[in-house]
């Protein structure tokens, strides 16, 4: 998953002191691998800031890698919605749903995440997978190749055969 550095704007009373400190905490062990530390100070500074995209992007990924998907489903929906045309949202949106095996809704959200930026070879190396686990290896394969990951054409190209 991707974390965005967009966020709101931040003004200096106490609270926002303390929203601060518990954001940049929480970030700091979120990037240690620290994810059940970094669960607390992310959620205290989301308390504080609901509305904050970077407080609610670092969270979403705490429960991503905790494995509390609906939270963070709920958290990437509500991203999403509030910036539709943002590819790296939908794709960790889609991982969500990739890893809930709502393998429908991930395409989708893989699939924005490439007419968005077609260029975005994560989107298109989880839109392979997600294909792939739809048994759709021809499709899968096409967007293995537009990701750069030959290996993984390859492989749905023996898919295919196997098929025959």
């Amino acid at each position: 998953m991707t974390t965005r550095t967009k966020g709101t704007k931040e003004s200096s009373g106490p609270a926002d002191e303390e929203f601060l400190q518990q954001l940049y905490r929480g970030g700091e062990l979120l990037g240690a691998g620290k994810v059940i530390e970094a669960k607390d100070f992310l959620e205290r500074a989301h308390q504080l800031q609901p509305r904050h995209e970077k407080a609610q992007n670092l969270l979403g990924l705490t429960y991503f890698k905790l494995g509390h998907f609906d939270r963070a489903a709920d958290l990437y929906e509500m991203l999403v919605r509030d910036n539709p045309v943002d590819p790296t949202l939908r794709v960790n949106l889609g991982l969500v749903y990739l890893k809930t095996n709502a393998l429908q809704r991930a395409a989708r959200e893989f699939e924005t995440a490439t007419d968005l930026a077609p260029d975005h070879k994560k989107a298109h190396n989880y839109l392979g997978l997600t294909f792939a686990q739809m048994g759709e290896y021809g499709r899968a394969r096409e967007h293995f190749l537009l990701s750069g990951s030959d290996a993984m054409a390859e492989k749905m190209s023996q898919c295919m055969l196997s098929l025959v």
